[in-house]
């Protein structure tokens, strides 16, 4: 009984995803648009670590905003992520860090993504992108928080500390890559949802994160 309940359950998801995937394999053109939101929580941290306490996989992260053309087979996609990550780079007697530093947002970065995805089984997508990261920036969100709440446990007030008594730093830039799977889901006539789970490999962000499509 339970196993029928199941089966009645998928089926219209199952029917839509072979329709969807059908779609793309006949090359009928413009599949979809989707836009959407993915957040990003950071697993890789440099060893001796000297940052603040990581007490969740959240704790620094990114916010990424997407844009992604379903084509055929194919998906474009432009992104962009406000960070909060943490990075270390020591160049002479100058260091990037997290999360603000001397009072501002001064370490808080930015990456210009470009994807490109493909459709490699019934309704699985495969997305890979490159990334520019740059800073320091401005932050699209956060704007009401203070550095040292953003940087909640690194000790501010600790002259000894080195991060705090560097009077300014250099820019930053670096490249980054990610590779995520998304499922796109009929919701309502031609409006969909899209699940996305994917990482980031320079300093181990996990995405999740959904879009809708149309």
């Amino acid at each position: 009984m339970k196993k029928r309940l199941l089966i009645i359950a998928l089926a219209p998801l199952l029917l839509y995803s072979q329709k969807w995937s059908d779609r793309a394999y006949t090359g009928d053109g413009l599949v979809g648009i989707s836009l959407g939101f993915l957040f990003e929580g950071q697993t890789q941290y440099p060893d001796p670590y000297y940052g603040p306490e990581v007490t969740g996989l959240y704790n620094d992260g990114a916010y990424h905003f997407i844009l992604d053309i379903y084509f055929n087979r194919f998906i474009i996609g432009l992104q962009v992520s406000d960070e909060f990550l943490y990075l270390e780079k020591f160049d002479g007697d100058m260091v990037w860090k997290p999360r603000g530093f001397n009072q501002s947002f001064a370490s808080l970065t930015r990456t210009y993504w470009i994807s490109l995805g493909y459709n490699i089984l019934n309704n699985f997508n495969l997305k890979f992108g490159i990334g520019l990261r740059r800073g320091p920036e401005s932050p699209f969100t956060s704007k009401g928080f203070t550095a040292s709440e953003v940087a909640q446990g690194f000790n501010y007030e600790n002259l000894e500390v080195l991060y705090n008594t560097v009077p300014s730093l250099e820019n930053f830039s670096e490249i980054d890559y990610s590779l995520s799977i998304t499922y796109p889901i009929k919701v309502y006539g031609k409006l969909g949802v899209v699940p996305e789970l994917g990482y980031t490999l320079k300093h181990g962000g996990l995405l999740t994160g959904i879009s809708l499509i149309y």
